[in-house]
């Protein structure tokens, strides 16, 4: 049966409040019905393996929203914790809707560029990125989340200079105790040892991904070819991917402490 408690009505530009409509367990309303007659399609904005993120603008408000389109059997609990906070730095997750063909994510909107077509940017732009993108693995960390995929890719710059921390497909629930992770993903070359089952990914994990996009931010290069290491943001990086865990910070609040 499929069940959905979705949707949002925009309070003002990129924002939303809670829900406006609320239907469980009928098989006679289908969430894509009600996207076509409420939304227009507007744009596909990206295609991987077996998921689709698609740019839809409400009819009556004018104002955009994303929706991820996942496998009906997706593991959705960590954008279920998303979707209980807000925070400025990470992309808001309004609801998530589950139904017999397909799950949907409904995101937020986010009108600005990738940051990976700013590369490469000056060293105080990119410890004004690393700055940001730590609030937000703050806010991770607290819900026990481990990103696993912190890349320029998956970071948007808004329009007006803030970043956001986007794609959680293959983010996972920290689990205390577990020796290693069940399944290896990340992208290679800002993933670390604990990614390929040497070790269970932690927060210590997502904070190498930042030194590693940071090194990248200011230099074009990853660290093992050109190592930035002047200032406060050299030090960061030159910490954050050690490749002990152990020597690395410990969460993401040490980062913020690192740079005042």
């Amino acid at each position: 049966m499929p069940t959905f408690i979705c949707g949002a009505a925009i309070l003002s530009e990129y924002k939303y409040t809670t829900k406006f409509f609320k239907l469980q367990g009928s098989d006679s309303i289908n969430f894509s019905d009600i996207l076509k007659s409420e939304y227009e399609f507007i744009a596909l904005l990206g295609k991987k393996d077996s998921s689709e993120l698609i740019r839809y603008r409400n009819k009556k408000l004018g104002r955009d929203m994303v929706i991820r389109k996942l496998p009906a059997d997706a593991n959705t609990e960590v954008y279920r914790r998303l979707s209980q906070i807000r925070q400025d730095n990470l992309v808001q997750i309004f609801d998530v809707v589950t139904q017999q063909d397909s799950t949907y994510i409904l995101e937020e909107y986010i009108d600005g560029i990738c940051l990976a077509e700013l590369v490469p940017l000056s060293a105080k732009g990119a410890q004004r990125v690393v700055i940001q993108l730590a609030n937000a693995l703050c806010a991770l960390q607290k819900l026990g989340i481990v990103h696993r995929d912190i890349k320029e890719e998956n970071v948007i710059a808004a329009n007006d200079g803030t970043v956001k921390l986007t794609d959680f497909d293959i983010s996972k629930i920290y689990t205390r105790g577990k020796s290693r992770d069940t399944v290896l993903l990340g992208t290679a070359t800002y993933a670390l040892p604990e990614q390929f089952g040497l070790a269970q990914t932690d927060r210590r994990s997502d904070i190498y991904s930042l030194g590693i996009m940071a090194n990248t931010l200011v230099t074009g290069e990853h660290p093992s070819v050109k190592l930035y290491t002047k200032g406060r943001l050299g030090r960061f990086i030159v910490k954050a991917t050690n490749i002990s865990p152990d020597k690395r910070f410990k969460s993401a609040e040490d980062v913020l402490a690192h740079f005042g």
